[in-house]
């Protein structure tokens, strides 16, 4: 690459107003090397990414050599770095007589879904930051939130953006193109269930899916993938991997996509929980908080980030929450943890899917094998191979069953169930009612996880059932964890 000196790349800052061809992209390989953390890009110069992007053919000067580093830059201007920047396709329409400047690029914008439509949109208004981060998001596949991040340690957030601005963003958001081609840089056990990998690069979408990363992924002793990877907010290609509980003492070799070996040791450490508590007659929950030093990574993965509003936080890259070093709950699908009543007698209990984390907080909850009830007055004590608990004993109590109140069509396939009141907890999930129509048929409705609204949730018929015509059903639950007295629905 040929070496542009300083002060010609400084003249040379763009935002390309008035006209000119389209720049060709330069794709974005991803580095040979360890990949820098965000923080390390908030303090680079003007100088710097001016230097970066012109090398690039993503910038260039202005007729009278100024740089106008200061200078607000326009809607318009700013969509032509993005789509230059970070690789998004461009097509020129030789057809057309009365095309601005700038439409090829909203078009490419329009076309990747930077923007809706080019309706409405104001190529000559200045640019605000929350635009931008909405920009960059949806063009590196990503959150908001990230971008804001990287905004913030920046100081440009919340602030019309100037030329300047935008470069120093780009260059930053650049290194977080996915590669199909990304590498690991390193792999570290964050506890027993949990690895954290870091990338040169973010992965493909594809590369992201469970199936393709257990096949990318090869452990020796058998451990594997419980859930796809899941890319950190605010990092740019740091993920949480959650994986099978780890054997104490091992050293795993792992091999990625054929090319890459590696060996990491397991981890020992135990997830560090507060409370046990009983909360229906075959369930409990284990508590535990952010003040505790304990996380769920469901607030910390840029999937989730723009669904879990205030709750979603961003982690330094030693895993610290202002200041303060955090243990991370990776994914509990398929967890389990034992369960030992004061007489002795010891019960597998599962984690209840979707409960891990809610209203901010860490409560996943357990359920008994079917049929099993906890007893009124028998102390119980959780154990398990991956967590430890502080309080880990509580004593059954007799808890009344969830009433079901009302239930109504929806559709054809899905019903709302209401309560007599609002549970307050997500105590619905995996329980299912039985409907008993009049015309002699029987349909099984489950609830559809994370539907809840106060005393509301959504049903959903099974087996590819639907509410018969003029049919008008009896609602009944699938065993004892809730009554319904004359509650019917009609199909009406």
């Amino acid at each position: 690459m040929k070496k542009i000196q300083q002060k010609a790349a400084i003249a040379a800052l763009t935002v390309l107003i008035g006209g000119g061809a389209l720049l060709p992209v330069q794709a974005k390989a991803a580095a040979a090397g360890p990949v820098a953390s965000a923080s390390a890009y908030f303090d680079q110069s003007v100088e710097q990414v001016i230097q970066q992007l012109v090398s690039q053919k993503v910038l260039q000067g202005y007729e009278d050599g100024t740089m106008r580093a200061e200078k607000k830059i326009t809607n318009a201007e700013l969509i032509k770095m993005i789509v230059l920047a970070l690789d998004l396709e461009t097509v020129s329409d030789s057809k057309a007589t009365n095309n601005k400047w700038y439409t090829a690029y909203v078009d490419a914008a329009v076309a990747a879904g930077l923007l809706e439509s080019a309706q409405g949109f104001q190529p000559n208004q200045p640019a605000s930051s929350a635009d931008a981060a909405q920009y960059i998001a949806k063009a590196l596949q990503r959150d908001a939130k990230s971008v804001q991040y990287w905004m913030s340690g920046m100081k440009i957030d919340g602030k019309q953006l100037n030329r300047g601005d935008a470069a120093k963003l780009l260059v930053l958001s650049e290194q977080a193109i996915r590669s199909s081609n990304a590498e690991i840089v390193s792999i570290k056990a964050l506890n027993k269930i949990t690895f954290e990998v870091t990338f040169t690069a973010p992965l493909t979408i594809a590369d992201e899916t469970t199936d393709q990363a257990n096949a990318n992924f090869t452990f020796s002793d058998g451990i594997k993938l419980v859930n796809q990877p899941r890319l950190k907010t605010g990092a740019i290609a740091t993920y949480i991997i959650p994986v099978q509980t780890m054997k104490p003492g091992t050293t795993y070799s792992l091999n990625y996509k054929g090319k890459q070996d590696f060996t990491v040791a397991a981890s020992n450490e135990l997830i560090q929980l507060q409370n046990a508590r009983q909360v229906a007659s075959d369930t409990f929950e284990i508590e535990s908080f952010r003040t505790g030093g304990v996380i769920d990574y469901g607030y910390l993965i840029s999937a989730y980030a723009g669904g879990r509003g205030a709750d979603a936080v961003v982690l330094d890259e030693n895993n610290k929450l202002n200041g303060r070093q955090m243990q991370i709950i990776s994914l509990l699908a398929t967890r389990q943890a034992v369960l030992t009543s004061e007489t002795g007698e010891q019960m597998t209990v599962n984690y209840v899917g979707f409960t891990q984390s809610t209203d901010g907080k860490q409560e996943p909850k357990f359920r008994l094998p079917a049929g099993k009830t906890l007893q009124p007055g028998v102390k119980y004590s959780v154990t398990s191979d991956w967590f430890a608990v502080r309080n880990c004993t509580f004593t059954a109590q007799s808890i009344a069953p969830l009433e079901i109140g009302a239930v109504d069509k929806v559709s054809d396939t899905t019903l709302n169930v209401t309560l007599t009141a609002d549970p307050g907890d997500e105590l619905f999930a995996y329980r299912s009612i039985e409907l008993k129509g009049s015309d002699g048929t029987t349909l099984t409705a489950q609830y559809k996880v994370q539907t809840r609204k106060g005393a509301v949730g959504v049903f959903e018929l099974q087996n590819n059932g639907k509410l018969g015509a003029g049919v008008q059903y009896e609602v009944a639950p699938v065993g004892s964890w809730a009554t319904a007295n004359n509650v019917k629905v009609s199909s009406n």
